[in-house]
């Protein structure tokens, strides 16, 4: 029932193998993950990089095998057909999706008993509050954000309001040089 459209856009989530190599490691303190926040300007792979390093923790690649919640909203991450996820998301990996990610975050916490729970791209105050009870429960938090660096997230209200609560032990920042995405912790 769209009528009258002008321009569309359709984008192709892919998997990267690989891409959590650098970061996993310095993400870990011993056998336990550290909550991080993933920032980078649209289109430089923070939703790629999220969906790797959730592989990577479910299927214990690099770091202890833990048990992962994934709220994906839109279906960006873990793209469920049929209840099933077509990119690879980890065996430990529980996956909801069709809510908001705030509920859906909410809901993982209380039914699924996850260690990590995962969120792509924190856009609303439901999501820093859901963010906020996730971590004071004892769960590690994996989340992305759009933004450049800590300093100018800090100039958002939003992000401001995240970072201020120190849910995060790391925040990771993905920059192209020279065509090659750069990944800092």
């Amino acid at each position: 029932t769209i009528r009258a459209l002008s321009t569309v856009s359709i984008r192709i989530a892919r998997q990267l193998r690989g891409t959590a190599v650098t970061v996993l490691p310095r993400l870990l303190e011993g056998d336990r993950l550290c909550s991080a926040l993933i920032a980078a300007p649209p289109g430089l792979g923070k939703t790629t990089l999220l969906r790797e390093l959730v592989r990577c923790i479910s299927e214990g690649e690099g770091g202890p095998a833990l048990r992962v919640g994934l709220t994906d909203e839109r279906g960006e991450v873990a793209a469920l057909y049929g209840g099933r996820p077509q990119l690879e998301v980890g065996r430990r990996t529980d996956v909801v999706e069709g809510c908001s990610k705030a509920r859906g975050a909410m809901l993982l916490l209380r039914a699924m008993n996850p260690q990590v729970i995962a969120m792509d791209e924190v856009t609303s105050p439901e999501d820093v509050a859901a963010l906020s009870v996730i971590a004071h429960c004892g769960t590690a938090v994996l989340a992305t954000a759009h933004g450049q660096s800590v300093a100018e997230l800090c100039r958002r209200p939003l992000y401001q309001t995240l970072l201020e609560q120190q849910l995060f032990q790391a925040v990771v920042t993905i920059t192209r040089t020279q065509g090659k995405r750069q990944y800092t912790v």
